[in-house]
């Protein structure tokens, strides 16, 4: 295949040796700027309690460090290499940020649990199964398209290799067209036409109705009345789309008898792996995408080029790309105003959970003109990526003088009073952007509108020079 294979194997060797910070050891080519998302394997204790995979890797001054998220709540410190690492989130799940030395090299750690009568220290070992980017089957460079959205597209004779970082490589196969024999068995093989796809990541749903790929939707993971997109909900109400389930509990025989050729899913269903293997046991591909691990909202809708190109659509994603890119472009070019703005829910046991500074959301109050609180220093986190619960008194401290308060509905529900927003937690009386009347709450079918990333612009540029206007996604809370 005028000797891509040959060709891949040098860019890739490149890359490792441009890419890879100092002192880390990693056969994975690596960019410094962004997080890796890479699958861990998991031996030790009794299998109760595990660590969710992928694992977020961030790199500083050279260092990598893995974000360590346990399934429990009970781990109170991590030791590695006899150092120990106290957990970062008290009243939720169990998180450590540690250093690592290799991706080569399983990773030794002792974990303390609390949730037995006594304290257990316990030994586990973390294998970690990023891919040999020297094994990845090659393509020509000048076919290759880079996006900002964690994933590339590149030609690959008459198919295209589709890779996402942290998740592996996937070759797209056109209707007619025999899949190549030189693929590893480790690529995931899709084959054209896509007209029977399983939808699970409901972010998807609206970028395939922007470029008219509806139809290729044959199975939701949501039911009729959890779909904020009306179009979804009355396809589903038609019985020309049909529910298949939860993405922890697919109804397999209907997918199999209805010859579901495709599975979108997020990266919940590393929580249940045990449902992707048997999802491509019965023959159905899955593709899982990780748009909510971007740090910039043109990035994340940077995802819809994928999904034109996997239905057929790459004028139509093109053009409404290009489209929303100039007008993010004439959106940020007003004077920020330098508010403050907090974006935040409070949970049922009392934690406020905000979002991590740096991720799309929290880059699009920059945009807007604002200032994100809390910064990363008093997040305590590197990542730019989630969310991040905080004690209440942490959070006062950090956001009691913040100009703007956004309570986050698409979580919790929508609050329509200050009086529920004080009811949640007294301090939240005595902030600054409660007693100047400067308080929102983001509607809850936010996070499902995915091509509406303008409005909120437009939404939050307004908050910030206190227009009176209708908004898209923000409603103002009174008393």
């Amino acid at each position: 295949m005028r000797n891509i294979l040959i060709a891949a194997a040098l860019i890739c060797m490149l890359s490792v040796t441009s890419c890879a910070p100092q002192g880390v050891t990693s056969h994975v080519s690596v960019d410094v700027n962004s997080p890796q998302l890479v699958d861990i394997t998991m031996e030790g204790g009794s299998g109760k309690a595990h660590i969710e995979s992928p694992v977020e890797i961030t790199y500083k001054d050279g260092e990598a460090f893995a974000k360590l998220v346990w399934s429990s709540k009970y781990y109170d410190y991590v030791i590695v290499d006899g150092i120990r690492y106290d957990n970062e989130n008290p009243g939720g799940y169990s998180t450590f940020t540690v250093p690592v030395g290799s991706l080569d090299e399983p990773l030794s750690i002792i974990g303390d649990t609390v949730a037995m009568s006594t304290p257990h220290e316990i030994e586990y070992t973390i294998t970690w199964n990023a891919k040999d980017t020297a094994e990845e089957p090659g393509a020509d460079k000048d076919t290759e398209s880079e996006f900002d959205g964690n994933f590339t597209i590149k030609e690959y004779g008459d198919c295209r290799l589709i890779s996402i970082n942290g998740v592996g490589d996937h070759i797209l196969v056109p209707e007619g067209v025999d899949v190549p024999a030189d693929i590893p068995e480790d690529v995931t093989v899709i084959k054209q036409p896509l007209d029977k796809t399983y939808l699970v990541s409901t972010s998807v749903m609206d970028l395939l109705r922007q470029i008219g790929s509806l139809d290729m939707v044959r199975f939701s993971g949501l039911e009729a009345d959890d779909w904020y997109i009306e179009d979804a909900a009355k396809r589903i109400k038609d019985g020309q789309m049909l529910y298949a389930g939860k993405y922890r509990a697919p109804d397999y025989e209907l997918l199999l008898s209805q010859g579901c050729n495709l599975a979108i899913e997020n990266t919940m269903i590393y929580h249940d792996p045990e449902v992707k293997e048997k999802l491509e046991e019965l023959g159905i591909p899955v593709l899982v995408e990780t748009s909510s691990y971007t740090k910039d909202p043109l990035a994340r809708l940077s995802w819809i080029k994928l999904y034109g190109v996997l239905f057929g659509k790459e004028k139509e994603a093109d053009d409404f790309y290009n489209e929303q890119a100039e007008k993010i472009k004439e959106l940020t070019k007003g004077e920020a105003s330098h508010k403050k703005v907090a974006v935040f829910y409070v949970s049922a046991t009392g934690m406020i959970n905000v979002r991590v500074p740096g991720d799309y959301l929290t880059s699009m109050i920059e945009m807007a003109g604002g200032e994100y609180v809390p910064d990363k220093e008093s997040a305590g986190s590197e990542s730019g990526m989630g969310t991040l619960n905080m004690q209440m008194e942490d959070f006062y401290t950090v956001a009691r003088d913040a100009d703007i308060l956004i309570y986050n509905g698409t979580i919790d529900g929508d609050i329509v009073s200050v009086r529920d927003l004080v009811a949640k937690n007294e301090l939240f009386s005595d902030m600054k952007a409660v007693r100047e009347g400067n308080v929102y709450c983001l509607r809850s079918d936010f996070f499902q509108k995915s091509t509406k990333t303008t409005e909120l612009l437009e939404d939050l540029a307004a908050a910030l020079q206190k227009e009176d206007r209708d908004f898209s996604f923000l409603i103002k809370v009174t008393d």
